[in-house]
């Protein structure tokens, strides 16, 4: 649909109206496998982008879609992110951001939106802590220059090759994992910031 109504491919039209204006680093989508690449990024996923520029994004949205003076989301938008949908006011789900208008996140505060990725990443935008939050996950070779094509930035030490994540039971409320764990991710963060 994008590229019907921009006329653009969706990289380019976030490199130029996000990640230009905001002065990201090298970025993109993993749209290589093998001898394959894909003609088109989907979306939905496997965007290979810096922490400090997913907070750039995140502190963007913070202050209603504008950055440096320049008004780059536009601030309607992000005022319904946290907001029930009309469409689905019995869910707290609006314009791809789960939100807790419903306080259905207890610890945390009801104007907080964020949005969950593939392998436990989440950004978190809380506009009554001023704060914005970026939740690393993924697995170790998730953004290999094989699959995004842009150089590898430092060389992998193999320190987490053994790592699991650690089931959740009664006797370990604060391990984090899944959707789950970025809802505590936030109630921790937001605890901290208040006290």
């Amino acid at each position: 649909m994008l590229r019907q109504v921009t006329g653009l491919e969706l990289q380019d039209y976030i490199n130029e109206r996000l990640a230009r204006p905001m002065g990201w680093g090298a970025w993109g989508y993993c749209l290589h496998r093998g001898d394959f690449t894909m003609p088109h990024a989907n979306g939905a996923g496997s965007i290979a982008v810096h922490a400090t520029d997913a907070l750039r994004f995140g502190y963007c949205l913070l202050h209603q879609g504008e950055w440096a003076g320049k008004q780059l989301v536009p601030a309607d938008y992000v005022a319904l992110c946290n907001k029930p949908s009309p469409y689905n006011p019995h869910c707290p789900f609006s314009l791809q951001f789960e939100n807790n208008s419903d306080g259905h996140v207890a610890g945390a505060p009801r104007d907080s939106f964020y949005k969950s990725g593939a392998g436990g990443f989440g950004i978190f935008i809380v506009p009554s802590l001023d704060m914005v939050i970026y939740k690393l996950g993924g697995n170790n070779g998730q953004y290999e220059s094989a699959l995004t094509g842009l150089p590898q930035p430092f060389h992998y030490d193999g320190a987490r090759d053994n790592w699991k994540p650690i089931p959740r039971t009664p006797f370990n409320e604060g391990s984090v994992g899944g959707d789950d764990g970025l809802r505590r991710v936030l109630e921790m963060v937001s605890a901290a910031v208040r006290d």
